[in-house]
């Protein structure tokens, strides 16, 4: 078996992407739907999740829950999906000999849900218990309070899970109007890898193609921007202060992608990264902080998180600022650079060493970023990364004036200022 990519594009518009690797003995297989939450109207919120979770109550093959579960469980190895902002995802992994009933299955979601108003009832039950879930977990809401902040009045404001009162009114009318236009053959995308034959996989997922309906419904291209913003939100039951701050960063397509994760990486991506140090073992401000980009087509952004005690809410606002402040101005040291690239390098190593990770990497890759880089390629994006470009990219970045923040705690904790936002 030759490990080569394959990677075709149907005359549909339905791109597929096999790489076999002789070495394992499992296979992965991800069915990825080039819609996510941005991509939903306003009347629209939460559908893409709901129809995550309301095509496994049942499909054609397996007409109810209790059918698709035990066809799930006879496979004997992993099924599962999620929603993003920008995709849904249907995927599995299987021993070898059990990759014709994977791609049956996965096929049947995407192509055959049945939509039955009594099951869709009780599943729309399901996710308002995930809505309050979510709200319950204060590091999960802190951050929807920010992407409704940062993101405001554009698609990617939405919470992927929804708003109750939209949720609550969701029938199989708003399910199956949703996914008509949505999976549609131009609007898929298959990835797999492993312990698989391309050609007899591509027979096995031959008729899940031909059940696809073809063209592609236009989708939301509202534009997105980001706006500064300050937003203090009590919550008395809380005995932390929670904190999101964001700058606007690259997305997916920019030339500085690759610098802007090694600012992260700086700033907040490891025990000896500029925050965790400063605010965690010099100050004992907070027991976690960290930094991470979230990039998406056309926008992203430079987050930084944490949890602390509210009385020292302010005083590691004030410190990150200026930390930010001091990257800004001179950069970072030769030595910090090293570090992160040294683990920006062993993430990608990392992440191709199991059939599923490379499932998600060759996904990702196709879905955003328009081409397959071998891991050479990948490698040597980082190292090219010289100092001078992480000064450039940073000044860009980290601009005081463009910050969203987003707290919640206490009244007493959630008393940020205008002025600690100023290094």
């Amino acid at each position: 078996m030759s490990n080569a990519l394959h990677r075709t594009v149907t005359p549909e518009g339905t791109e597929i992407l096999i790489e076999p690797l002789p070495h394992v003995r499992s296979c992965s297989v991800g069915l990825w739907v080039r819609r996510g939450s941005r991509h939903e109207g306003g009347q629209e919120e939460g559908l893409a999740h709901f129809l995550e979770h309301t095509v496994f109550k049942g499909t054609e093959s397996y007409p109810t829950p209790d059918e698709l579960a035990a066809a799930t469980d006879r496979l004997g190895g992993h099924v599962d999906a999620f929603t993003g902002k920008e995709v849904a995802c249907f995927y599995g992994k299987v021993l070898a000999d059990q990759l014709p009933e994977l791609v049956h299955l996965l096929g049947e979601l995407v192509t055959s849900p049945r939509f039955e108003a009594e099951e869709l009832v009780r599943e729309r039950g399901v996710i308002l218990e995930e809505i309050a879930q979510s709200e319950d977990q204060p590091d999960d809401w802190v951050s929807e309070l920010f992407y409704g902040g940062f993101w405001e009045g554009t698609p990617l404001a939405h919470p992927i899970l929804g708003r109750r009162d939209q949720v609550s009114s969701y029938g199989p009318a708003e399910a199956r109007a949703f996914f008509d236009h949505t999976y549609r053959a131009p609007n898929l995308v298959v990835a797999a890898a492993g312990a698989i034959d391309p050609e007899a996989f591509q027979r096995l997922l031959a008729p899940v193609l031909e059940r696809l309906p073809k063209g592609a419904a236009q989708a939301s291209a509202q534009e997105v921007r980001t706006r500064p913003f300050l937003l203090n939100t009590p919550r008395k039951d809380l005995q932390q202060a929670n904190l999101v701050m964001g700058f606007p960063a690259p997305g997916h397509h920019s030339s500085d992608r690759a610098a802007a994760h090694l600012l992260s990486h700086v700033l907040g991506g490891g025990m000896a990264s500029r925050l965790f140090m400063e605010l965690r073992e010099r100050r004992g401000l907070c027991y976690q902080v960290g930094s991470y980009l979230s990039p998406y087509a056309d926008t992203g952004a430079l987050q930084i998180s944490a949890s602390c005690a509210p009385a020292q809410l302010r005083e590691l606002v004030q410190r990150t600022m200026a930390e930010c402040a001091r990257v800004r101005a001179k950069g970072v040291d030769s030595d910090e650079l090293i570090r992160a690239k040294l683990q920006a390098r062993t993430g990608l190593v990392f992440s191709q060493e199991s059939s599923s990770s490379r499932m998600f990497s060759l996904a990702h890759q196709a879905i955003h970023l328009g081409e397959i880089r071998s891991l050479d390629q990948q490698m040597a994006e980082i190292e090219a990364v010289t100092p001078g470009d992480l000064l450039r990219v940073a000044q860009d970045l980290l601009d005081p004036t463009q910050l969203g923040v987003s707290a919640l705690g206490t009244r007493r904790g959630c008393d940020i200022r205008a002025q600690d936002l100023v290094a």
